[in-house]
C-alpha cells in the first residue's frame, strides 16, 4: 500500500520550529510583499484556472509569514496592469526598508514579465531573478530535492518529468550538485521510460500526465508537483489518481510539495533576517524496497539498509525526547489551500518545448527520439494561456480533460505495473503469507512493511544535505525561451 509523504506535516513542523522567532520579528514592522495579478472577465480559462492558483499560494504566502510576526503586503494588480503601474510597484518595494523580501506571484502577464527583473535581487527569495537572486533555487525545486533526500542514499536513478522548465530546472540543478544520477525528460521524450528509474519527480503542471502505464512498484518515491485547480472545487496532479496505489511512497495532491514551498519559504526569510542557525525542517527516512530487491523476492535488508534503519530510529528517539515533532504521518483530509504554488510556481509545461531524450541515469548524454512512441508534448491543449503570455516554466493549467490520460498505453502494457514479483516471499510462513500471483502491487506492500517474516525494507538516516542557504558560486543554467503560444512559469 503506498505511504503518502505529507507536506502538511512538513509545514506543521516548520510553524513549530519558527514561532518563536514572531517575538523578535513582530515588533520591527518589517513586510513581506506579495504580488499577484487579476484575471479580467474575458480571459481564457485556462489562464484563469492560473490565477485562481496564484491567488490560493498568495494567500498561503500571507499566512505563512504573518504566522512569524512579519507584516503581509498583499498585492493585487487588477486587469489591465501597465507596465509603468507594475514597475512603480516593484520599485516602491524595493526602496522601502522595511520590505525585507517581494515575492511575484506566477504567471505574470507576458509583457511585464520581464520588469520582474527590476526586483531588488537582495530581496529575492524564490530565485525569479535569473541567477542574481541569493539562492540557486526556487523554494519549491529546494523542497521537492529535500523530501528525495531521505529516500537518495544509495544512488538512485531520479527522473525528472519537466526538467527545462523553472522548476525543473531548479531541481536538477540541485540535485546534479548533490551528485545523483538523473534521467531528464521534457517534451519530445518518451514517459514510460520513468519506468527504468527509482525515485519519480513530475513538476510539469499538466493533469494527469503520469499513470498506471508508467509507474511501477519499484518507484521508492513519486513527488507530484502538479496543482491545476478544476471547475468543481477539486485540484489534480500531474499523477492520475487511478496510479496512486502503485509507487512505495506519494507526495499526494493536496497537500503534498505546496506545504512544502511554505516551510522553505518560511526557513529562508527567518534565517536571512533573524538567525542565520536556525533549524532545518526535516523529512524522515521511511523503509522502502530497491528495484533488485523486489526482483529477488529479497526478504532481509543488506548490512548497509540495516545500519541507517538504526541510525534512523535513533534520530526519531532524540527527536521525541526533544519534544520534537517526527514528520512521516499519512497525510488525512483534503485541503487545497495550501498547494495552490505550484500550479504558479509549476515546472514548465512538458507540451511546451521540443526536447533531446537523454539516456536513463546519465545525465547530458543525448540520444535521438524514438518514432513512434508516447511524447509528452502531445497531452491535450498544453501550449494555451492568456492572450500572449510567455511566462518560462509555468505549468498547464486546464490542459487535459479531466482525469486525462498520459496518452495512449502500449500495446499489452499493464496499467497494475511491472510483471509480477515470485509468488511467495523467502521464510515466509503458511498459505496467509503468501501473495497473489501476478499481482506486483501486492507483493511490493508485502515485502515493504515485512509481512509473514517479521522483516523490513531499507532506511535511510535523515537528511542532511538542502537547508535553506545562500547559493553557491555556480548558478543555476537560466531557463530557455518558451515555445510561442506555450505556457511559462
Amino acid at each position: 500500500m503506498t505511504e503518502h509523504v505529507s507536506g502538511r506535516d512538513v509545514l506543521r513542523q516548520a510553524k513549530e520550529l519558527y514561532e518563536p522567532y514572531r517575538n523578535d520579528v513582530a515588533p520591527t514592522g518589517q513586510r513581506v510583499a506579495i504580488i499577484r495579478f487579476q484575471p479580467a472577465e474575458n480571459d481564457p480559462p485556462d489562464w484563469k484556472i492560473k490565477l485562481e492558483a496564484s491567488k490560493v499560494s498568495a494567500e498561503q504566502k500571507v499566512k505563512s509569514f504573518e504566522h512569524l510576526g512579519f507584516q503581509a503586503d498583499h498585492v493585487v494588480m487588477p486587469p489591465g496592469t501597465t507596465r509603468a503601474q507594475f514597475a512603480e510597484v516593484l520599485e516602491r518595494a524595493n526602496q522601502d526598508p522595511r520590505t525585507r523580501a517581494i515575492i511575484v506571484q506566477f504567471p505574470p502577464p507576458a509583457h511585464l514579465q520581464p520588469l520582474v527583473q527590476r526586483m531588488d535581487p537582495a530581496k529575492d527569495i524564490d530565485a525569479l531573478t535569473k541567477g542574481r537572486s541569493p539562492y540557486n533555487a526556487c523554494a519549491t525545486a529546494e523542497g521537492i530535492c529535500r523530501v528525495v533526500e531521505p529516500f537518495a542514499k544509495d544512488d538512485p536513478v531520479i527522473a525528472v518529468v519537466g526538467s527545462k522548465g523553472f522548476v525543473g530546472q531548479g531541481v536538477v540543478t540541485t540535485l546534479r550538485e548533490q551528485g545523483h544520477r538523473l534521467m531528464e525528460l521534457d517534451a519530445g521524450d518518451d514517459l514510460r521510460r520513468v519506468r527504468d528509474a527509482d525515485i519519480v519527480v513530475s513538476v510539469t503542471g499538466n493533469p494527469g500526465i503520469l499513470g498506471p502505464d508508467h509507474l511501477r512498484p519499484h518507484h521508492r518515491l513519486v513527488v507530484d508537483s502538479g496543482f491545476v485547480p478544476q471547475a468543481d472545487g477539486s485540484v489534480k496532479g500531474d499523477v492520475q489518481r487511478a496510479a496512486y496505489d502503485i509507487p512505495q511512497h506519494l507526495t499526494p495532491v493536496p497537500g503534498g510539495i505546496g506545504p512544502v514551498e511554505m516551510a522553505t519559504l518560511m526557513e529562508r526569510v527567518v534565517r536571512r533576517e533573524v538567525d542565520p542557525d536556525a533549524p532545518s525542517w526535516k523529512v524522515d527516512a521511511r523503509p522502502y524496497l530497491t528495484k533488485e530487491q523486489l526482483t529477488q523476492g529479497a526478504q532481509e535488508p543488506s548490512p548497509a539498509t540495516v545500519t541507517a534503519a538504526q541510525a534512523t530510529q535513533a534520530a526519531q528517539a532524540a527527536q521525541v525526547g526533544e519534544g520534537r515533532q517526527v514528520v512521516g504521518e499519512r497525510a488525512v483530509g483534503g485541503e487545497r489551500a495550501v498547494d495552490g504554488e505550484r500550479a504558479a510556481m509549476g515546472g514548465q509545461s512538458v507540451g511546451q518545448q521540443a526536447a533531446g531524450q537523454q539516456t536513463p541515469g546519465r545525465s547530458g548524454q543525448q540520444t535521438p527520439g524514438g518514432s513512434g512512441q508516447q511524447a509528452a508534448g502531445q497531452l491535450g491543449a498544453g501550449g494555451s494561456q492568456g492572450p500572449g503570455q510567455q511566462a518560462s516554466g509555468e505549468p498547464t493549467a486546464g490542459a487535459q480533460a479531466a482525469g486525462g490520460a498520459a496518452g495512449p498505453q502500449s500495446p499489452g502494457s499493464q496499467a497494475s505495473g511491472s510483471p509480477a514479483v515470485g509468488a511467495q516471499g523467502a521464510g515466509a510462513q503458511g498459505a496467509g503469507a503468501q501473495a497473489a500471483v501476478g499481482n506486483p502491487i501486492a507483493q511490493a506492500a508485502r515485502l515493504r512493511t515485512g509481512a509473514g517474516h517479521g522483516g523490513v525494507g531499507p532506511g535511510t538516516v535523515n537528511p542532511t544535505a538542502g537547508p535553506s542557504a545562500p547559493a553557491r558560486a555556480q548558478s543555476p543554467v537560466p531557463p530557455k525561451p518558451p515555445t510561442p503560444g506555450g505556457p511559462g512559469r
